[in-house]
């Protein structure tokens, strides 16, 4: 895991909002509706060794978490892609079992608030 990055950088969304907080929490709450069949394709798509389907989701994954500070999920999904990029099926699986875990404490932040 990206440990050394954090789990959600709030500064992201208010920097690109303009601090504006209603917008800031529908913005949290889109995320937290539609990643889970992001992160759920993702991870059936490493278990069937699926590299394109791995590396459409994970590059999508990557925006998303972006767009709202997650750096440390971001930073994992453009691991994933660099593994998909050299064919490493082993690498891809273990690098998304990392990421499910990254995405898990992101989901528990964002639970949280």
């Amino acid at each position: 895991m990206s440990s050394e990055l954090p789990v959600l950088d709030r500064s992201v969304l208010m920097e690109s909002l303009g601090n504006d907080k209603e917008l800031i929490k529908e913005i949290l709450e889109l995320f937290k509706d539609t990643t889970p069949e992001i992160v759920e394709n993702l991870d059936n798509a490493a278990n069937e060794g699926n590299i394109e389907e791995v590396k459409r989701n994970a590059h999508s994954l990557k925006g998303s978490a972006g767009n709202i500070g997650a750096k440390a999920l971001e930073e994992s999904m453009r691991n994933i892609e660099a593994a998909c990029a050299k064919n490493e099926l082993e690498g891809i699986r273990n690098k998304v079992s990392g990421a499910i875990g990254e995405y898990n404490l992101l989901k528990s932040e964002l639970d949280s608030q």
